[in-house]
């Protein structure tokens, strides 16, 4: 019996001593590769909980992302659905960040007169001629009408350089209260009410007409001293020269002394309108002089000579 248990003694004594020299594991190795471990799941997890940018990638040069809008009324009228209206389709304009001209006290109406006579096409629509003088991109004229409880307001957007129709909606309210007093809220809100359609209509365009750069109205007139195949030869020359130079040259009207253009500059190169005129005057210098006739916001007119 002392002789088993001396046994088992030396046994369990000679297994403490290999397991004494046995080498350590190494824990430093296991808290690396764990930490490691741990960095890479906090690294995915920060960018899985990055926020995602999900707006739409807009078209802009310089950052210009918006139209520069006007708001005028169809008709001449100062009564208080004009005044109401004007006011729903500004508030709306302005709370979504559009810089919006007014015609009220601009130094430049006193020059509309003036470049009237020198616009072809579109003399009688003062809209269109002080959408130019004040350098909207965009102007947008609104109608209504009040009949029995019903007040609905008409919206229309056009293109300021060509005084093309972009887009109309039309939207109605009710006058539930019979009360009179309560007209200017109900106009207000009409017009407002028809906003959100039309400014999806002048997005779209706004969208695609950017991508070709700024664009400027330009009326080149051409003198006396250009006749028969010398004015042919001009004209064709000098609509070639202006698409050569700018991003992309539109031909609205052309007659025997008029042509009527919509120009596209990058305004990193033409940053405004009398830069378009210099660059103008550069391309054409070569068979034509050119002599500024007036130069106002987006509005370039010049002479041929």
């Amino acid at each position: 019996m002392i002789l088993a248990l001396r046994y088992t003694l030396a046994a369990t004594l000679l297994c403490l001593a290999a397991c004494a020299s046995s080498p350590k594991p190494s824990y430093e190795a296991e808290r690396a590769r764990a930490h490691a471990g741990y960095s890479e799941l906090d690294n995915t997890a920060k960018a899985s909980a990055a926020p995602v940018n999900t707006t739409p990638q807009q078209v802009s040069y310089t950052g210009i992302t918006r139209p520069v809008l006007m708001v005028v009324p169809a008709a001449p009228d100062k009564g208080q659905f004009t005044k109401a209206a004007m006011e729903g389709i500004n508030e709306y304009l302005t709370e979504k960040g559009y810089e919006v001209r007014s015609l009220e006290g601009s130094e430049d109406l006193s020059s509309l007169i003036q470049m009237q006579g020198d616009i072809s096409g579109n003399g009688d629509d003062m809209s269109y001629m002080a959408g130019l003088a004040l350098g909207a991109d965009i102007y947008i004229k609104f109608s209504g009408s009040i009949k029995n409880d019903m007040i609905t307001a008409e919206v229309s957007a056009y293109e300021t350089s060509t005084a093309r129709l972009l887009g109309s909606k039309t939207s109605s309210v009710q006058d539930h209260t019979k009360n009179r007093d309560n007209l200017r809220y109900l106009v207000h809100s009409a017009a407002e009410k028809a906003m959100p359609a039309l400014e999806r209509t002048i997005h779209s365009y706004w969208s695609e007409d950017l991508k070709k750069g700024i664009q400027y109205k330009v009326v080149m007139r051409i003198g006396e001293r250009f006749n028969g195949s010398a004015l042919e030869d001009l004209q064709d020359q000098g609509v070639s020269a202006l698409r050569n130079r700018f991003s992309s040259v539109r031909v609205n009207a052309m007659t025997e002394k008029t042509i009527d253009l919509s120009v596209y500059a990058n305004p990193q190169e033409y940053p405004d309108a009398f830069a378009v005129y210099s660059a103008i005057r550069q391309s054409l210098a070569s068979f034509a002089q050119a002599k500024k006739n007036n130069i106002v916001n987006k509005l370039v007119i010049l002479e041929l000579n």
